[in-house]
């Protein structure tokens, strides 16, 4: 039986168990869901499209090249890049990684192209310069972009 199978059956038993205690917080907690998968879907289609026209333009070896193990430093600073840029939202990000490294891409690649999508977000510039301030944002994005590539750096030798 497949992981996602056996997630949404004890999903499935869990609702059942939580409408017959409380029917009311159960309805709450389904709207609640459906909210969240609303936002969510688009984000999750849009990857899986992106996956799909990566797939028929570029191919594996192209992918295995920029983003490989011979690629070394290089290729990760590639991911970090365009994670940096990437406008995925954190679950969509992981789908796409797992895509990438099925395509050739190294563990140091997907590490560093993984944290920068999630913790370095180019669109948010504007908002966190103006709640936290500019020298902050910058200073904490510089960081955390180095600080990803040791990362990277780390998982690719161990993971090698």
């Amino acid at each position: 039986m497949r992981a996602g199978t056996i997630y949404l059956l004890i999903a499935l038993v869990l609702l059942g168990i939580s409408l017959l205690k409380e029917k009311q917080r159960t309805k709450e907690a389904i709207k609640a869901t459906f909210k969240i998968f609303y936002v969510l879907m688009p984000v999750l289609v849009f990857v899986f499209v992106l996956m799909g026209l990566i797939q028929a333009y570029i191919s594996r070896e192209t992918i295995a090249n920029l983003l490989g193990q011979r690629s070394g430093i290089l290729g990760i600073l590639s991911a970090e890049i365009v994670g940096c840029i990437a406008l995925f939202m954190p679950p969509a990000v992981f789908p796409f990684g797992g895509y990438l490294l099925k395509n050739g891409a190294s563990f140091g690649s997907i590490a560093g192209f993984v944290f920068t999508a999630i913790l370095i977000g180019i669109t948010t510039l504007p908002l966190e310069f103006k709640l936290l301030g500019k020298r902050f944002t910058i200073f904490r994005n510089i960081f955390t972009f180095v600080l990803a590539f040791f990362i990277a750096l780390l998982m690719e030798v161990i993971l090698r």
